[in-house]
């Protein structure tokens, strides 16, 4: 008896088996009408997992000229966080203390970049360096020799890498 109750449940879940993967690849109820209400699968009960808002850029600059023709940027976010890099590549990468990114955000805020003019430069320096800072969607170029006085805060306040 016990041989022939195995036979008949394994038969049996092989059926069901067969008659699931029929219903499923065919897209219809079991019932074979194509009319059959199924349910769609509900969204997850958990929130899925985001990642945190990369952070936005602050400031910007970029320096170039010299004698060597470089090309060195800095890129600093509101988080903080910044990078380096020079015409040839990255170069380096920190995180400005809490204290230091007040007193940039404090320099920045006090140079009122929107009444600066968007080039003030004077003539050519052999050799001289170009600085262009974008903040807050307003850009000053600006050299060694005419470097405003307005942004010495904003130079100083800047990471040294």
């Amino acid at each position: 008896m016990r041989g022939t109750r195995q036979g008949r449940c394994g038969a049996a879940g092989m059926l069901l088996g067969v008659l699931l993967a029929a219903g499923c690849a065919s897209g219809e109820g079991v019932d074979g009408g194509g009319d059959s209400t199924r349910a769609e699968p509900s969204a997850p009960t958990t929130p899925a997992p985001t990642t945190p808002a990369a952070a936005r850029p602050l400031v910007h600059v970029t320096v170039t000229g010299g004698i060597a023709g470089v090309r060195n940027d800095l890129l600093v976010r509101d988080d903080g966080t910044y990078t380096t890099s020079t015409k040839t590549g990255p170069k380096g990468s920190g995180r400005m203390t809490p204290a230091e990114l007040a007193e940039l955000r404090r320099a920045l805020e006090k140079a009122d970049f929107a009444r600066l003019p968007g080039e003030a430069t004077g003539s050519p320096v052999a050799d001289g360096f170009t600085y262009r800072i974008t903040y807050a969607g307003h850009t000053v170029t600006t050299d060694e020799r005419t470097r405003l006085p307005a942004l010495r805060d904003v130079f100083a306040a800047l990471p040294d890498d």
